[in-house]
């Protein structure tokens, strides 16, 4: 994993966890604008790294170990806004579960809330990547006009903003690794009580729709979490299209607790 810095002047730290499959190169007008305010840490995939196209993706677990050892060495452990965008959801759960970080406040933008497949036999697992991981590497690893416009439909995103995040050097065992590592594994949304927990959707393209059917399901199970719908965005525009705004968006989770941790001390002195 490597790790791009902007804004290094500033003291907070925002932590930025690109999508599966892509670059982190779509991300960067976004956090040079973060940039202006945080100290932004932006992350780049071992297998998907257009900088060091050598190495190897091996799991999200993998992934997360050597962003927390990262952070710990670097940082003291802590990080005051944690975002990861679609995939990059499933490496943010796995870093809010390292015990040895503190997070303030999370953005989980299009986390798929559906886990995959409980598959315990090596044949299972291959035919299963065969096919889901298949598709999509299909779709995206070296995707023509025809694929590219599909990808766009699907996603709400625009042809130049694709054509950013797309990364054609990725082998297929990075690919297939990353749905590997999670096939039977039951995400535990209970490190949701670890931080400010923030929830996004963008549900202009049919993706997020499907991304988020789970989420009144899971408010009723009592975890502590917001979240917010854009509707007349994509899967994850804000991050990829309008980083005036992102900034905007990110900000307000971080007041809005600020206020709310003054209203309990009020409320105490009182």
């Amino acid at each position: 994993m490597k790790y791009f810095e902007y804004g290094k002047e500033n003291k907070e730290l925002v932590v930025m966890l690109h999508g599966g499959g892509v670059s982190y190169q779509g991300a960067e007008p976004t956090v040079k604008t973060v940039g202006r305010r945080y100290h932004v840490v932006l992350t780049a995939y071992d297998g998907f790294n257009p900088s060091e196209p050598e190495t190897e993706f091996l799991s999200v677990q993998e992934e997360a170990k050597r962003l927390g050892d990262y952070i710990v060495e670097n940082y003291g452990g802590h990080i005051d806004i944690l975002y990861g965008i679609s995939y990059g959801g499933r490496v943010l759960m796995e870093v809010l579960a390292d015990k040895r970080l503190t997070i303030t406040t999370t953005i989980a933008d299009g986390i798929s809330l559906k886990d995959y497949p409980n598959i315990k036999s090596k044949v299972g697992k291959d035919i299963y990547c065969s096919f889901f991981t298949g598709f999509f590497y299909i779709m995206m690893a070296d995707p023509g006009p025809v694929r590219t416009r599909f990808l766009c439909k699907v996603t709400g995103k625009n042809p130049e903003e694709a054509e950013r995040l797309l990364y054609r050097r990725a082998t297929w065992k990075n690919w297939k690794n990353q749905d590997y590592c999670l096939i039977g594994k039951k995400t535990d949304y209970s490190v949701f009580g670890r931080t400010d927990m923030h929830l996004w959707y963008g549900i202009k393209g049919a993706m997020d729709k499907k991304l988020s059917a789970n989420l009144e399901k899971l408010k009723e199970q009592g975890y502590p979490f917001r979240y917010k719908i854009f509707t007349e965005l994509g899967h994850g525009g804000l991050a990829g299209e309008q980083p005036e705004r992102f900034l905007e968006e990110i900000v307000f989770p971080a007041v809005s607790l600020v206020i709310s941790g003054l209203c309990v001390l009020i409320g105490n002195w009182s």
